[in-house]
């Protein structure tokens, strides 16, 4: 269930770069000079919001899957390289 919810959060986090790239430079405003340098410092573009929200997700995720390996007593110390091992998704941020 975690690792399908971190490969979904994953693609999302995909989609909304491939997004923030199309609007940076492929829907760009013919009337604004140098648009897709100025595209970058907009924190409060939605693209931006959404890369932010799920890669915070990723990380607090991958977190619990070391914490709850741990907790179940597979490894005497919490190692996250298992839980990347374990759950190649998270190799993808």
């Amino acid at each position: 269930m975690t690792s399908t919810t971190l490969f979904l959060v994953a693609t999302v986090h995909i989609g909304a770069s491939l997004q923030q790239l199309l609007e940076a430079f492929v829907y760009a405003p013919a009337d604004v000079p140098d648009y897709s340098k100025l595209y970058w410092f907009f924190d409060d573009a939605t693209p931006n919001i959404v890369k932010n929200f799920t890669f915070l997700t990723l990380v607090c995720n991958a977190c619990a899957l070391v914490c709850q390996s741990d907790a179940e007593g597979n490894n005497e110390v919490v190692h996250p390289r298992l839980c990347y091992s374990k759950f190649n998704v998270a190799t993808i941020m």
